[in-house]
Order: C-alpha cells, then sequence, then structure tokens
C-alpha cells in the first residue's frame, strides 16, 4: 500500500454496505450514524462511491459500539465488546509466532460463534483455514474479508513488521470492488474461486520475534479496528517510493523513464519490481489521482477547475470524464452527494 496520508486514500463504499448488511439497526440510525461520520447517507445506493479510509475506520468503530457485536451480526451469536481485548492480551503475551496461532485458533473455537480457524504448516509455508457454520454467499465474503484482514494486522502488529502474504485464496468470485483487495492486503497475491479460504505466509513468519510490549496495547484497544486499518512501520517498497514521487509531482507527473531515472534504477528493472508487488505505474498514478481528487472535493473549498489543474489535468472536460469513469458521478455531483 502506498505510505499517503490516510486522508488521501479511499475504499469503496461497498465495504460499509457489508458492514450494514446483518445488523438490525433502524435506517434512520444508520443514516445519523453515517451523517456523524461525514458520509451522505445517499451514498450508500451508488455502487461507485468511495470514502476516505478515516470514514471508513470511523463508521466500523461506530457500528461496533452500536450493535455490541465486534463481527457486526455475522456469527451465529453477537461477539460481545471486549473479545478482542481477551484475545490481544492472551496473544501478547505469547512466546512465539507459532503459540499466537495456535492460540488464534484456539480462540475461536472456545468463542464458538460460528467462525474456525487452523493452521497448518508444510514445505511450502504456513497457512491458516477459515471454516464456516453455516454461513451465506454473503457471510462467507465478509468472514474472509474480516478474518483475512484482521490475521494479518495482529501479526504485523505484534512483530512491529509489514509482514508479507504470500498468498489469498477466496472461495468466491471477485467482488466488483475486489480491486481494493490490494489497499486492504498490501498488494498481495490473490486466487479467486478456491477450494477453500485460506491466507498464506512464507515459514520465516514463524522465525520471527513478538516485538510489541503490553504498554502499546491501551493504544490499539482503544480504537482497534481503525489502528489496524492505518497500520504502517514504514515499509519500504517500491510501490511506496513510487508513490510518494507521485504524490509529489501530481501536477507534472514524469514518464516512466524520467521517474526511474529518479529512482536511480533502469526503467524495465522499475516495472519489473513494481509488477513482482502486483501494481504498475499506471496503476498508482490512477490510484492516487483518483483519491487526492475525492480527498480535495470532499475537503477543500478549491474549485473544480483549481483541482483539475492540480491533478495535471489540462482542461476541466477530461478531469471531469476521467472521474466518472472512477466513480460513476462527474464531479460537481460527487461533491453535491457530500
Amino acid at each position: 500500500m502506498a505510505q499517503l496520508s490516510v486522508h488521501n486514500v479511499s475504499i469503496s463504499i461497498e465495504f460499509v454496505r457489508s458492514a450494514l448488511l446483518k445488523l438490525e439497526l433502524e435506517r434512520a440510525e444508520i443514516d445519523t450514524l453515517l451523517v456523524q461520520c461525514r458520509i451522505a447517507p445517499s451514498l450508500l445506493n451508488s455502487p461507485q462511491a468511495r470514502l476516505s479510509l478515516t470514514q471508513f475506520g470511523q463508521v466500523i468503530t461506530q457500528l461496533t459500539l452500536r450493535s455490541g457485536d465486534e463481527l457486526l451480526g455475522y456469527g451465529k451469536q453477537p461477539v460481545p465488546l471486549g473479545s478482542l481485548s481477551l484475545l490481544m492480551h492472551w496473544l501478547l503475551a505469547a512466546s512465539s509466532p507459532r503459540q499466537v496461532l495456535q492460540r488464534l485458533c484456539d480462540f475461536y473455537r472456545i468463542l464458538g460463534k460460528g467462525v474456525e480457524v487452523e493452521w497448518v504448516e508444510d514445505e511450502e509455508g504456513v497457512h491458516l483455514n477459515f471454516g464456516y457454520a453455516s454461513h451465506d454467499q454473503a457471510s462467507q465474503v465478509y468472514i474472509c474479508e474480516y478474518g483475512f484482514f484482521f490475521v494479518h494486522r495482529v501479526l504485523c502488529w505484534l512483530m512491529k513488521e509489514i509482514f508479507p502474504i504470500k498468498q489469498l485464496l477466496f472461495p468466491f468470485s471477485p467482488p466488483a470492488y475486489s480491486r481494493d483487495y490490494r489497499l486492504m492486503f498490501y498488494g498481495a497475491p490473490m486466487v479467486f474461486n478456491g477450494s477453500a479460504a485460506r491466507i498464506s505466509f512464507s515459514a520465516d513468519l514463524l522465525k520471527r520475534d513478538i516485538m510489541q510490549s503490553r504498554e502499546a496495547l491501551p493504544a490499539l484497544l482503544k480504537d482497534p479496528f481503525n489502528q489496524l486499518l492505518m497500520l504502517n512501520f514504514s515499509q519500504e517498497t517500491w510501490t511506496s517510493k513510487v508513490a510518494g514521487c507521485v504524490q509529489s509531482q501530481l501536477d507534472d507527473l514524469p514518464t516512466l523513464p524520467q521517474l526511474a531515472a529518479q529512482l536511480q534504477i533502469a526503467p524495465h528493472t522499475l516495472q519489473r519490481r513494481l509488477a513482482a508487488e502486483g501494481s504498475s505505474y499506471l496503476a498508482i498514478k490512477n490510484q492516487i489521482k483518483r483519491d487526492s481528487a475525492i480527498e480535495l472535493l470532499v475537503n477543500s473549498k478549491l474549485s473544480i477547475e483549481q483541482i483539475s489543474e492540480r491533478l495535471g489535468f489540462s482542461e476541466t472536460s477530461p478531469f471531469t470524464r476521467t472521474f466518472k469513469e472512477w466513480t460513476g458521478v462527474p464531479p460537481s455531483a460527487y461533491r453535491k452527494h457530500h
């Protein structure tokens, strides 16, 4: 994931729709909550709408508190508030990653809410398999998304390192918003329509040390979803390096050869290294331009013409056309909705 301001990174509104799907909350209560998080309720009816990571984190935190269920209705019974705190205290006391994985699996078994996790080790690495007890398709999608996200981010937090995912195996077809999985999972390789729900790591995971201290736990538990969502230990990837260059030169972006020269690397080598991280120069440019446009439309008083110029468009009309391709609506309509 590019190391940008969290305000400059957006995510599909479909993740919010999924979080709301199983909750028994009145629509008026949901609308009020969305407005408090600076999200127009009408955006729920626009599949191409996007919101900032900060807004998304606020929504999930508020929904968890309002519902009193840490799994937002996706378990067989509600997972009461405080369950995550118990788990994190237990994991933090583990002596090794191996014990962390075993305790994680034991926790979900003891919890008995319909989510099962087991871990196996083989010559290809370390794998965590997720199972379901009588869950429908929508629940399987959400539990995979949340489960993979949670397991990876907790491991990263414990080790104080963004440890790479070797592969994600999803037992369903890619959702329309699956492009945003690269944001959630730091560009990890993904396979859809698989025979199981599995997240895999290299065997090096088991050689790592638990680096976090108990002193860091209160800050995590104060707002766990936001803390894990914004997790960043200054990971230095080629994607983040290119993203930093793009962010600082939005009004006059360099060509790939020019960028490669700035980074003191051959253009074909840069392309190869970005591809190995599941990215490309074009994809990074489009993501940052799109997310910067959304941020400026929602949180600045700049005119659409000024935003267009700041993002390097020669005229407003191509910016409007491109923004509509990104979000489904022109920039003026997007600003009005917010």
